[in-house]
């Protein structure tokens, strides 16, 4: 059942917007849960990459747009760099309640900042200012409880992007990243020992419900409810908070 449940947490939390790394320091809260699971939470990763290439199988074609690409790795180096820097300064604090809960609490805010102007770009408009602002922005996501679907999405629709359009730039943007967080982690997963049969099961878990995330946050864009996400982000930071103070 841990298998299932961690598979379904993984391909849900990593597309919604609402952070897989704060719901991971969360659970780790909550349950008690010890390192292993990090490790297993890493493995999870290959999953919830092939739920993306799958599900933007058609999508991915626009890559060979010379130009979209060099705005891609432009985005991914800023975003690396913060992201570095953020993880080698406050990783030692990522697990601390109060500042998860404040983390959740940000997010929600960008959350409800997520209407978009009146000017409908596509992404053959995206520009070294959309371009430097995504990718600084991003760059916070590997704080525990800010989504980086959630903070690229807003952006984009802020810039006035198509909400076709955002959704489908967050993601194109996600796999290269996905591919160098993983990397990153890799000693954590190494690190890791668990089942193989429970591998397979949440690896299974974790692409089901990753397409099912991806297909749910695709018709929220569209409905423009991305915003009601915000209040569960506000549990989750009050959640936190309850539980730095019964500690």
């Amino acid at each position: 059942m841990k298998s299932i449940f961690l598979g379904i947490v993984q391909g849900l939390t990593e597309f919604l917007p609402i952070s897989s790394s704060g719901h991971l320091y969360l659970i780790k809260n909550i349950l008690n849960i010890n390192e292993d699971y990090f490790s297993f939470f890493v493995f999870l990763h290959i999953p919830t990459l092939i739920a993306v290439l799958f599900f933007f199988s058609k999508e991915i074609k626009f890559l060979k747009d010379l130009r979209l690409a060099a705005h891609i790795i432009f985005i991914c180096v800023i975003t690396g760099i913060i992201g570095f820097g953020i993880n080698l300064c406050f990783r030692s604090t990522f697990g601390n309640s109060y500042f998860l809960s404040f983390c959740f609490f940000v997010n929600a805010l960008i959350l409800f900042n997520t209407n978009g102007n009146i000017i409908k770009r596509n992404w053959k408009d995206l520009n070294l200012k959309d371009s430097f602002l995504i990718g600084l922005l991003q760059g916070l996501a590997p704080l525990p409880g800010i989504s980086r679907s959630g903070i690229t999405i807003a952006i984009l629709l802020r810039r006035g992007f198509s909400k076709n359009d955002s959704f489908m730039l967050s993601f194109l943007i996600a796999i290269p990243l996905m591919v160098g967080v993983f990397i990153f982690d890799l000693r954590y997963f190494m690190a890791g020992s668990f089942w193989a049969f429970s591998a397979i099961i949440s690896f299974i878990f974790a692409f089901l419900s990753g397409i099912l995330a991806l297909g749910v946050l695709k018709r929220v864009i569209i409905m423009e409810k991305v915003s009601k996400f915000a209040y569960y982000c506000l549990f989750l930071s009050l959640l936190s908070l309850l539980m730095g103070l019964i500690k």
